[in-house]
């Protein structure tokens, strides 16, 4: 096997980055080959200048922000389940909470899940897993029953997406040397490669209508850039263009915007953006990191992950950044979070 990839390093933060699928303010590496992605954000400072930069436009000098979400904002309840990842019990394990506030752990295996992601219908949930000794992408109904392996390479696998049809998932591995993303049908048969570039390419996101998926792609160093390729792997565009680290897209359930990390001005915070780059707006600004957005059925709230004192917590707002609120609390870090697709 390869010496492993070279970590990416990110300011001076205190960021455990030995750990195998690193939690804490980054994406996880890949275990075969130590794979890591740093995620960031943006500025928690001064607004930056409000006009808008056209496609591949810098983030972090024209982008608007909104009023920081203060504490005192009034709390909001969670607009259907969301699934995340938790260390609580000791062991990185997948975990649902109901808008009630109830949690369900689904996972209990001696190997670290993490990465959940609902299948449209909202009755299977695929994760990435080490339970078997190298990372792979999973899949188990919504109640943590059923699951079954659908890669075996290896390569590492991680951060399955589901098409809108529910009929492929789309992936990361890095079975053939560097990380690409790959698709695959739902029953884990006919992988196909989709990108092939010397860049590390990450976290794949499919576009509600099925045509385009948004991705993270590692031009090096410390630069990270959100692009968008067509559904077959074709005609990959820089959405971003920015020196920083732009990271993390989701994509809105109408598919009109992106929301993304950023962290050209030097702190973790939650971006918005058409989907085709423009019309950029800070959601966050917090001294604390945030990561990870995930929007809810509606379209009408964010959930994300906050990084505060060492520790991450699962957090909610209008996707407007307004209302945060907190849903977890733990002693152990709850990240990756995904919204049901479903009530």
């Amino acid at each position: 096997m390869s010496e492993p990839a070279p970590k990416i390093q990110t300011h001076a933060k205190d960021i455990d980055r030995d750990r195998a699928w690193p939690m804490r303010n980054g994406w996880r590496a890949f275990g075969a080959v130590g794979l890591a992605i740093l995620l960031a954000a943006c500025s928690n400072g001064s607004p930056a200048s409000t006009s808008q930069p056209s496609v591949g436009g810098s983030v972090g000098s024209s982008a608007s922000v909104q009023p920081s979400a203060a504490a005192s904002s009034v709390p909001i309840v969670a607009s259907g389940t969301i699934a995340f990842s938790s260390e609580r019990d000791g062991n990185v394990e997948i975990y649902t909470r109901s808008p009630d506030g109830t949690l369900t752990r689904l996972t209990n295996a001696p190997g670290k899940d993490a990465w959940p992601a609902w299948s449209p219908d909202g009755t299977q949930i695929a994760f990435g897993s080490e339970r078997d000794g190298n990372p792979e992408i999973y899949v188990m109904k919504a109640d943590g029953t059923g699951v079954a392996r659908l890669t075996d390479t290896p390569g590492g696998e991680g951060m399955p997406a589901w098409s809108p049809d529910g009929s492929k998932i789309a992936f990361v591995t890095d079975r053939d040397g560097n990380a690409e993303i790959y698709s695959m049908n739902a029953d884990g048969t006919g992988a196909t490669r989709l990108t092939s570039d010397d860049s590390n390419d990450f976290a794949p996101a499919w576009s509600p209508d099925g045509t385009r998926i948004a991705f993270d792609r590692d031009l090096g160093g410390v630069n990270f850039e959100i692009y968008v390729m067509n559904a077959d792997g074709t005609g990959a565009t820089d959405l971003t263009n920015d020196i920083g680290q732009d990271l993390g897209p989701v994509w809105s359930p109408d598919g009109s915007r992106i929301a993304f990390n950023n962290d050209s001005a030097g702190n973790d915070d939650i971006y918005v953006m058409n989907a085709d780059g423009t019309g950029v707006t800070q959601l966050t600004n917090d001294p604390a990191s945030d990561l990870f957005p995930a929007w809810s059925a509606d379209g009408s709230q964010i959930a994300f992950d906050r990084s505060a004192g060492g520790n991450d917590e699962i957090y909610l707002m209008n996707a407007d950044g307004t209302g945060v609120t907190r849903l977890t609390d733990s002693p152990g870090e709850d990240t990756d979070p995904a919204f049901s697709p479903t009530s």
